[in-house]
């Protein structure tokens, strides 16, 4: 089966998302106090920027479609006109077979189709070179493309875990802060961002205060983890996974442990986060 058009990748889920993130990036800059602070323009940014990404995939999918139903083509064409000098060949053949005996011309006619068919088999013997070396080339093209895909990936999931670690650091502030208002804009923006990240496999994680410490999905601020069992005081930063894939354990505060934000005691030996 031939296709005149290379099959047409479905644009709408990317516009729909690219609206989402625009629209984000319109809601950040309409919701937040003016003048915008470097995070909410960080957000904006970063927003605009992967919208813009997502935009030009399918277009990019598309292209790369069209080039290979070209190349498809042209070697269809190749190959019909191999078979047709095989076809030619075996006239000549035919003929040969069937006027032997006859005059010189007719073996000077032979001669000429044995070195026709000499030059038909290194020319066949030729194409096939060129065409295992073509093959070569598309394979390494492939892979060099499919490494390309996998680091940009890497990079959009390094990006997204960004934003939304400072989108939670901004829910706990408002939390602190004890305005309802507050709390309950940056919560709803906070969930359409976890929405958002859920579509493409990316889960955020939480601990809850009181859980004991589990160094299999758990990890501190301090050089030297806490024991099993040691009570979670708070989340400093989720934990994530993507598609099923455990990406970042949780980030935590133990009891004890100095709060983001407070220096720690004299002579404990730790960081302040």
């Amino acid at each position: 089966m031939t296709y005149d058009t290379p099959p047409r990748v479905m644009k709408w889920p990317f516009l729909i998302i690219d609206l989402l993130l625009v629209g984000l990036a319109y809601y950040v800059v309409t919701h937040a106090v003016l003048p915008l602070n470097r995070w909410e323009i960080g957000a904006v940014s970063a927003l605009c920027i992967v919208a813009a990404v997502l935009g030009v995939i399918p277009f990019l999918r598309d292209h790369r479609a069209a080039v290979q139903l070209y190349e498809q083509a042209n070697l269809a064409a190749a190959t019909a006109q191999l078979q047709e000098l095989g076809a030619v060949a075996t006239q000549i053949r035919n003929a040969t077979n069937q006027w032997h005996g006859v005059s010189e011309s007719a073996a000077r006619a032979v001669q000429s189709a044995g070195e026709i068919s000499a030059r038909m088999g290194s020319e066949s013997k030729a194409f096939a070179e060129m065409m295992t070396k073509a093959r070569e080339h598309q394979n390494r093209t492939t892979q060099l493309e499919l490494d390309k895909l996998r680091r940009g990936e890497g990079e959009l999931l390094q990006v997204i875990v960004h934003l939304i670690d400072h989108t939670y650091a901004l829910f706990q502030a408002a939390n602190r802060s004890g305005q309802p208002q507050l709390i309950q804009q940056l919560g709803q923006f906070r969930a359409a961002c976890l929405d958002t990240c859920r579509r493409i496999g990316l889960v955020p994680h939480e601990a809850r205060v009181g859980d004991p410490y589990d160094p299999q999905i758990h990890q501190t601020l301090r050089e030297i983890p806490p024991a099993d069992g040691t009570k979670i005081a708070q989340t400093i930063a989720c934990g994530f996974t993507f598609q099923g894939q455990p990406l970042r354990h949780i980030v935590i505060a133990c009891e004890g442990d100095p709060m983001p934000g407070q220096p720690p005691e004299a002579g404990s030996g730790e960081r302040s986060p």
